[in-house]
This record gives structure tokens, sequence and C-alpha cells, in this order.
């Protein structure tokens, strides 16, 4: 798992074989090189190591979740239904379970019907920030009622604003969040307010990558200040 998260693909592969090898039922190795199959786009194979663990361990909730992603990213709709219908009767009230079915309604267009998963998986843990974060960008998909031709944004930046409530470390909620409130700044005050968003975000950040991904934000929103000046 450390090489993984180190982008050390090879010796993580090594590592889970050596695992495997020692014993090949063993469930979290299975896990997470189908994890690490996903990350290199090694769809089949990722695809085989979670059929292995479902066979092996039927009740293994997360591997039919991850399996659900697969099938989603094959585009076979039925089949991550299947793996969501099962681990639901496994665990009806799985915050993930409904988390992952809103995705596949998003994946379809299916916008309200997402958000309403979302928000199941919200009642079922009111800590999990990513059902916020989908459930936003469900509303922002949501086409417009009443003739109007504007999402409702405000109700997609206090979902946004729960996300990082819930846990201050959620990065893609600031990006989002940031995003957003720029686009309805009606002033340069407003406007500012995205930059000191942006500063919190940048105090959380894990990874190099989430970073830059702010910095960036940051410094595009400071040109706009700029060129509003």
């Amino acid at each position: 798992g450390v090489k993984m998260d180190g982008s050390k693909h090879d010796d993580a592969e090594k590592l889970f074989a050596d695992a495997l090898a020692i014993n090949p039922t063993a469930s979290d190795a299975l896990l997470h090189r189908a994890n690490l199959r996903l990350l290199q786009q090694r769809i089949a194979e990722s695809q085989t190591d979670l059929e292995t663990c479902i066979r092996l361990f039927p009740n293994n909730l997360m591997a039919r979740l991850r399996l659900a992603t697969v099938f989603m990213a094959k585009e076979d709709m039925d089949g991550a239904r299947r793996q969501l219908d099962q681990a639901e009767e496994y665990d009806p009230d799985s915050s993930e379970v409904h988390c992952y079915r809103g995705e596949l309604y998003f994946a379809r267009g299916e916008f309200v019907n997402a958000k309403e998963s979302f928000e199941k998986s919200m009642a079922a843990d009111p800590y999990n920030p990513t059902p916020y974060v989908n459930a936003s960008l469900a509303v922002v998909n949501t086409p417009p009622a009443n003739g109007s031709n504007v999402p409702d944004f405000p109700q997609a930046v206090k979902l946004l604003e729960k996300a990082i409530e819930v846990d201050p470390m959620m990065h893609g909620a600031y990006v989002q969040l940031g995003q957003m409130k720029l686009s309805m700044a009606a002033d340069l005050k407003k406007a500012k307010e995205v930059v000191e968003l942006y500063d919190k975000g940048l105090e959380y950040c894990r990874t190099p990558e989430e970073l830059k991904d702010i910095c960036s934000m940051r410094i595009l929103t400071i040109a706009q200040i700029d060129a509003a000046h």
C-alpha cells in the first residue's frame, strides 16, 4: 500500500505477488492488487482479481463495490447494478453502497435519482464527505425547473461547504466550491473570498498533485481579480 501511494507500482506488484504466494486466498492482497491494476488501466486483470476475491468471500462489500466500478469503466451498467444490488443486500445501511449507486445513476445521466442516492448515503454516514460533493455535481447537472436557465448553485454551494465541514481534507470540495463561488461572485469582495478558500485548502493538501491543483486555481482567481481591478 505504501508503494502504491508512492507511485512505485512495480514494487507494489511484486509485494502483492509475494503475499499471494504465501496465501493465495488473501482477500486484502487481491483487493488492493485489483485497485493497483485499475490505476494502471489493466481493467481485465483488475476484474479477475475482484471476481476471485468475491468467489472466495461473497460477503466482501468493498470487492463488490470495486467490481461495480470496473463494470462502469467498461460501460456495463447492468453488471454494475447487479454488484450494487448484491452489496446492498449484504449491508442495506452502507453509505458507500448508496454513494456508488448514485455514481451509477450519474453516469447514466439520471441526476435526480443520483441525488436521492447521495442523500441516502449522507443519512447513513453524515461524516462521509464524498456524497456531499457528488450530490452538488448532481444538482449542477440537473436541468433547471420553472423555466430558469440557471442550476441551483446555492444548494450546490451548501453541499460543498458541508463536505469541507465534515472533512477539511476533502480536496475536490475546495476546487469545486472555489469555481462555483467565483462564477457567482458579483463583486471583488466575493471573489477575494475564493482566494481565502483556496488558502484554507492549501493547509490540508496531502499530495503534490493536490497542492498543484489548488495553487493553479488560486493563481487563476488572483489573475481574474487583478484584471477586474
